[in-house]
């Protein structure tokens, strides 16, 4: 698409969506109710869209499209960006090596985590590849943007594959409400951006409406033998890859909960703590009616959550020390919490968190789940490519026992340029012989979003930028510094969700320092722009933080995992000397009745 189809694809999108400007929602009226909203409104009271669902990423670095609109940016040359799969295939690897501390538990809290916080928006139905054959481009839908296969691909060529799918982000260019003429496309994202477990709960009522039971304050849940689940998605074969409606597909506050069994174990636990709050409370508080009861132990259940995101969980992915220098943990009160909410900080999330940085957990992705037995013994494992979007075989025989210990027990992979070849070659494969390249698919994902350089993004941290290729060597790998230079015809070229993937550890953390920056700024604005955090005011009496501070992931597992009787004290981390595996009842409660 050149230059000049780029800018008439704009006007004719704009003049096709002016018609809808009456449906656009009014600005919400708030006041002082100490309340989520499930849409995220009135978190800010002097600007109450701030945080919203499908609503634009924001941006830290100005946008970099080649016709100044939302066409994919090209090198300064003007010649097209290296072929993403080429860059996956050459610049990362795909040896696997276990963490000697950090379980898939740490991993896949982290995805979890990742999805609260931020959702492309997408085109349903689009396709931009048939079945691996690419469809010519007068045919194609002007949202594709597929990645080409080489006839020579290692994996993919003897399959006949030529193309993987890709199609572009919903941005504000197709919505009245928010366009104005002239301006760049900027991405939605269609949940809230706080940490408030919309994962669990839904963005909107309507949504959330659909997954309460109206009774007792309790979320939705279905018995079978003798385990409560998930309730059952209702469209089931369009969601999930199953074949009939006797597999297990799961409605929950999220789409994406059933990618992968260990995610779905993890949105399951957070829905049975909420019944288990809600149920304490009912007996605790006999006289408080159904929502009364749903708001509660909803507030207690984000708060829980929002002390192990910022406590517990990222000191491990951050570095507690990186943390502490750029606000994220802030300086604590004479009472010891964090009263800094701020409403001029604007939490919404940024376009390069979403899009590069937050992705580099993606290298820590372990091909095989381990399943052990209650003796702490694997028994065998199941590869990660044949359930993906199939989360039956935890209702299959043993597997739901053996996969949540095997969460547990086994390491996630070493952060590093490897990826397992199960999300490099084998994403969503459904049954066929290969799937996609999920490293691939990162980074074409950022060129429809239009981020800015690697070398834009060092130098809104306040880092030097490259200027010659010698540069990469104090900053990649040896391998890495030497095989950048040949894809990329200028260092100015380099994109952030190559190299920023490729930057050795920073600090006491686990990415590099480009995206450590982004991911620290983004994480302190999270926090410090979000007027319901736990610690905030009025938000919980001393006494209350004081028992909420207990809560732990170890915890909330052992609380709702079923037949859980016993665990690590820290459960991101593996079983040692020094996290020794104790019984449930010896962890530290929240006592509601505080």
């Amino acid at each position: 698409m050149n230059i000049l189809h780029g800018a008439l694809l704009y006007v004719v999108l704009l003049s096709s969506y002016t018609l809808s400007q009456t449906a656009c929602p009014e600005t919400p009226v708030c006041d002082e109710e100490q309340i989520h909203q499930l849409d995220g409104s009135c978190n800010n009271l002097l600007n109450p869209v701030l945080g919203t669902a499908n609503r634009p990423y924001a941006r830290t670095v100005p946008a970099n499209y080649a016709d100044g609109i939302w066409e994919p940016a090209r090198t300064t040359s003007g010649q097209s960006l290296p072929n993403a799969r080429q860059l996956s295939l050459n610049l990362f690897g795909e040896t696997e090596m276990q963490h000697p501390k950090h379980t898939l538990v740490s991993m896949q809290f982290g995805q979890f985590v990742a999805h609260d916080l931020s959702f492309t928006a997408d085109a349903d139905g689009v396709q931009c590849c048939a079945a691996g054959k690419t469809i010519p481009r007068e045919r194609a839908s002007s949202r594709c943007l597929p990645i080409e296969v080489a006839n020579d691909d290692p994996v993919m060529a003897e399959h006949g594959i030529e193309c993987m799918n890709m199609v572009r982000t919903k941005t504000t260019l197709e919505d009245s409400c928010t366009v104005q003429e002239g301006e760049e496309a900027e991405q939605l994202s269609s949940v809230t951006a706080f940490l408030d477990l919309s994962v669990v709960y839904g963005n909107s009522r309507e949504q959330c409406n659909s997954l309460r039971t109206f009774t007792m304050g309790q979320m939705g849940v279905e018995q079978r033998n003798g385990k409560q689940w998930l309730p059952a998605h209702p469209n089931r074969t369009a969601v999930c890859n199953v074949k009939d409606d006797s597999e297990a597909c799961y409605l929950t506050g999220d789409v994406r909960s059933n990618q992968s069994p260990h995610l779905t174990l993890i949105h399951q636990t957070f829905l049975l703590e909420h019944n288990r709050l809600a149920r304490e409370l009912a007996t605790l508080y006999p006289d408080w009616d159904d929502n009364v009861l749903f708001q509660e132990a909803r507030k207690i259940n984000i708060a829980q959550y929002q002390r192990i995101v910022y406590y517990e969980w990222l000191p491990i992915y951050m570095g507690r020390q990186n943390m502490m220098a750029a606000g994220v943990l802030p300086e604590l009160d004479e009472r010891h919490f964090a009263r800094d909410y701020n409403h001029t900080v604007d939490p919404t999330v940024d376009n390069a968190f979403a899009t590069a940085a937050f992705r580099f957990f993606h290298n820590l992705i372990a091909g095989h789940l381990d399943l052990v037995a209650e003796s702490k013994q694997p028994t065998g494992s199941i590869r990660l490519s044949d359930w993906f979007n199939n989360p039956s075989v935890l209702e299959k025989d043993e597997y739901y026992g053996s996969l949540s210990r095997g969460m547990l027990y086994q390491p996630h992979d070493r952060p590093n340029c490897h990826l397992t070849p199960e999300v490099k070659h084998f994403l969503f494969r459904h049954g066929g012989a290969v799937g996609v390249d999920l490293k691939a698919i990162d980074i074409q994902r950022a060129r429809d979003h239009g981020l800015g350089s690697y070398n834009d993004y060092r130098e809104f941290c306040g880092l030097p930028r490259v200027s010659s290729w010698e540069g990469f060597i104090d900053l990649l790998s040896p391998t890495s510094a030497s095989s950048i230079r040949k894809h990329y015809e200028s260092v100015d070229d380099v994109e952030l969700a190559v190299a920023g993937a490729l930057e050795g550890p920073y600090g006491d953390g686990m990415a590099g320092e480009t995206f450590a920056c982004i991911l620290l700024d983004q994480f302190r604005r999270t926090r410090a722009g979000d007027r319901f955090y736990f610690e905030n005011d009025s938000m919980f009496t001393q006494q209350q933080l004081h028992e909420i501070r207990k809560a732990t992931m170890a915890k909330v597992l052992c609380d709702n995992t079923h037949g859980m009787e016993e665990i690590q004290e820290q459960a991101f981390f593996l079983v040692s000397d020094e996290n020794p595996v104790v019984s449930c009842d010896l962890l530290p409660e929240v006592n509601l009745n505080h």
